[in-house]
């Protein structure tokens, strides 16, 4: 006898488990941008050459220089390569739109570029909150008797900085090094071109998405026509090849002037 087959088993659909999309970890800008005040007033502004968007790297300038106006303007920036590109843009347009029309750009400077930081954060809101945009802003005016101005931003707000900033992965040990071998005492510009060059170097050695290609930029103060020296990768190379590696300057330094207690023994 041919047993029956099976009732069907009746499958009651279950509504859909729908979950919540999880915030992404907030991201950290590969790069680092750096800018150091020298003692006779000038700027300083560095930053590596190395783009990583986690498929492949590239070499791309990070200092946007703004020419053509009674000031020059630089933004070098940390973040969403899409979201400084659109700073860049947004600040060029905003500053030659306003003196094209009469305004007086050094002292409406600042106004300015905050609505075009505040118009690039409103077109990227979640790319933002995911990973911050955070600019170095150098003013240098064409005029006599004038040092260059310098800023840092937080989010669409510039702040006044006198002596030093930086942005990007390479932030920690940046601003490590640079608390203790720049600030006392504040060095002159080759002195300073120096420091700058060995914490670069340093830091493409320890922090991820430094690249070793780095670009200078330094502003002269008290110049009518708004001089500076670019200093590209090669020349940046040879500084750092002119420097000892830290370890060798610290054993060295230390054969010649730690003073042990006896009872460390040998």
């Amino acid at each position: 006898m041919i047993a029956p087959f099976p009732k069907p088993h009746l499958i009651v659909p279950r509504p859909l488990l729908r979950l919540k999309p999880k915030r992404l970890p907030k991201g950290k800008p590969m790069t680092l941008v750096a800018a150091y005040r020298s003692m006779e007033g000038g700027i300083l502004l560095c930053a590596d050459r190395e783009e990583n968007d986690g498929y492949a790297k590239r070499s791309v300038d990070k200092i946007y220089r703004i020419p053509h106006l009674p000031c020059d303007v630089y933004l070098a920036g940390a973040g969403p390569a899409n979201a400084i590109v659109k700073a860049h843009e947004e600040v060029h347009n905003v500053l030659d739109h306003a003196f094209a029309s009469g305004a007086d750009v050094l002292r409406e400077y600042r106004t300015l570029i905050e609505a075009a930081l505040l118009s690039v954060h409103a077109q990227f809101p979640e790319e933002l909150e995911g990973m911050p945009m955070n600019l170095l802003v150098i003013l240098q005016a064409k005029a006599p008797n004038s040092i260059p101005l310098f800023y840092r931003t937080d989010k669409s707000v510039m702040l006044s900085e006198n002596y030093y900033a930086a942005f990007g992965s390479g932030k920690l040990i940046c601003d490590y090094f640079s608390d203790r071998l720049y600030e006392y005492p504040r060095p002159d510009k080759r002195n300073l071109m120096a420091v700058a060059a060995f914490i670069f170097r340093e830091a493409h050695k320890s922090a991820s998405g430094v690249g070793s290609d780095v670009d200078m930029i330094y502003m002269r103060p008290s110049s009518a026509l708004g001089e500076r020296e670019e200093f590209g990768p090669n020349l940046v190379k040879e500084i750092q090849d002119g420097i000892p590696p830290l370890s060798e300057a610290v054993w060295e330094y230390w054969k010649a002037h730690v003073n042990l207690p006896p009872w460390i023994g040998k």
